[in-house]
């Protein structure tokens, strides 16, 4: 018999074995009784965290795919060694389903050989022959390997894959996924998805742009003395880092005197009656813990520093404040702010404005 029906043969008996094994477990599964008090099922969470790698394959993260083979597979010790099959079929089936790459199914690169060394019997695999993979590699067509790494506690559960170059053994891409880490155990717990995805890449920094419109009713001094009770329109735009921790970015205001709207005649002294500007530096910081959770009320403080202009009026401002979000897009915003002594120039008559300004606004985050 040749080297062509000896492997043949060898995968006839490999996809037999397997194919037995696969069988014997999903009978093991389906026969497993739901688990108690809302406990998830292991080839649940296990589904979660192929899920999140399936994901990875359809959004085209993961790279080296082009004829693959799959090299080694290592598992914790409390996992039987029967597993390791089915786990192989399990990522072979969602590389298929989602890509067209070509899966080839190496026998040789697993095969052990026995050598007599004097008095010593050594056994050893190709894989700790890197000379030993590429001649391998070539035979087969194989141009990247994926070695497989799986842990199981009762915890959780990690799944560690890595695909390497055969020719020049680099790694290619490698990535862990963790079970308390999911798109679905995220989703459990109220937790946008996108945290979980942007955890991924916290090596590779991706900002995230908040915008949010805010309609103000507030209290600001006008020149001379007295106040304004004004409506104010809000547009801030804040960068979001430190793993969505801390805030940065701006926000600009324009008042308009309530009285105004209705149609009565307002004084000289009130700068807010007429065309106005204010700008922002802002800056805040997250009181949600680790993880921004929508289902709960999370707090913001926020503070920012800038400035007003009007016409015939230039001012400092500083303002700090606290914020209250509900669900994913809804704010409510406080907000307290001091105007240091600035001159006014209405008409040819000087005067000066300064005082605490203060208001509550709600906002929409986009």
């Amino acid at each position: 018999m040749n080297r062509r029906h000896l492997k043949t043969g060898a995968l006839k008996v490999f996809s037999s074995v397997l194919a037995i094994v696969v069988g014997s477990m999903n009978s093991a599964a389906a026969a497993e009784p739901p688990a108690p008090n809302g406990a998830r099922n292991f080839y649940g969470v296990l589904d979660e965290v192929l899920a999140d790698f399936e994901y990875d394959l359809k959004s085209g993260q993961v790279t080296g795919l082009k004829d693959l083979s799959i090299r080694n597979i290592a598992t914790s010790e409390n996992v039987p060694s029967s597993f390791k099959p089915h786990l192989e079929l399990l990522i072979t089936e969602r590389i298929m389903k989602t890509t067209k790459t070509r899966i080839v199914h190496c026998v040789s690169c697993r095969a052990k050989k026995t050598t007599l060394d004097s008095q010593s019997m050594v056994i050893s695999s190709p894989d700790s022959s890197g000379p030993e993979m590429q001649r391998i590699a070539k035979m087969n067509g194989i141009q990247n390997y994926m070695d497989i790494a799986f842990a199981y506690q009762p915890s959780g559960m990690i799944l560690s894959l890595q695909i390497s170059d055969a020719e020049s053994n680099s790694t290619v891409w490698t990535r862990s996924y963790n079970s308390e880490n999911t798109r679905a155990s995220a989703m459990r717990r109220g937790v946008d998805p996108q945290q979980a995805e942007e955890a991924k890449f916290k090596m590779e920094y991706m900002p995230t742009l908040q915008v949010k419109p805010t309609i103000y009713t507030l209290m600001a001094p006008k020149a001379g003395s007295g106040y304004s009770t004004s409506l104010g329109l809000g547009l801030r735009m804040m960068e979001r880092y430190d793993n969505r921790q801390k805030e940065v970015g701006f926000e600009m205001n324009y008042y308009m005197d309530i009285s105004k709207l209705i149609g009565i005649t307002q004084s000289d002294n009130n700068v807010w009656a007429k065309f106005n500007l204010t700008m922002l530096f802002m800056h805040a910081w997250g009181l949600f813990g680790e993880e921004e959770n929508f289902n709960k009320t999370r707090g913001v403080i926020h503070a920012g520093i800038g400035g007003s202009y009007a016409s015939g009026f230039l001012g400092g401002l500083v303002r700090g404040g606290y914020e209250w979000r509900f669900a994913k897009h809804w704010t409510l915003t406080s907000f307290l702010g001091y105007r240091p002594k600035a001159t006014v120039l209405i008409s040819g008559t000087q005067s000066s404005l300064t005082g605490v300004e203060g208001g509550l606004g709600v906002g929409y985050i986009f």
